[in-house]
């Protein structure tokens, strides 16, 4: 059962900031700057990468949400 939420859980999350509803990539962009010990990262690396790292995150956990739930209750 933990599995399920858990997959369920990082797949919401995943797809709210991909989908940057109220800027949340942005957010978490300047997260990841604050709590990085060398420091911000490399310019390079935009909110949009990290919008599209956490699609490809949200859609393998829904996926794996997915699979646990028809093991669960199916």
């Amino acid at each position: 059962m933990f599995h399920f939420v858990w997959a369920a859980a990082v797949a919401a999350l995943g797809a709210l900031i991909a989908l940057d509803y109220r800027n949340l990539a942005i957010r978490m962009y300047d997260i990841i700057g604050m709590v990085t010990p060398g420091g911000p990262p490399d310019p390079r690396f935009t909110p949009d990468h990290l919008r599209v790292i956490w699609a490809i995150l949200a859609i393998v956990f829904a996926v794996v949400a997915i699979v646990r739930g028809v093991a669960l209750f199916g």
